[in-house]
């Protein structure tokens, strides 16, 4: 993908550069996206793109905690 440097674009990367940083296939990224509460994207010129700071909250809204100890009965 070309540099979006200065560009209206530089807040916003592509399926493809996506999918490499998150260390997975753009099929992955597309099934992400069609998740309730999906990865959200955004369509110019025929092709997605997404903000980078959308993905980040996405991906803090997907984190999971460990299950906390329960308590026994006494």
């Amino acid at each position: 993908m070309e540099t979006n440097t200065g560009s209206v674009l530089a807040d916003y990367i592509d399926r493809a550069t996506l999918a490499q940083q998150l260390r997975c296939t753009e099929r992955s990224i597309a099934r992400y996206e069609n998740e309730p509460n999906g990865l959200p994207w955004l369509m110019v010129g025929g092709r997605k793109f997404y903000r980078i700071s959308a993905v980040q909250a996405w991906l803090t809204k997907r984190e999971h905690n460990p299950n906390p100890r329960r308590r026994t009965a006494a």
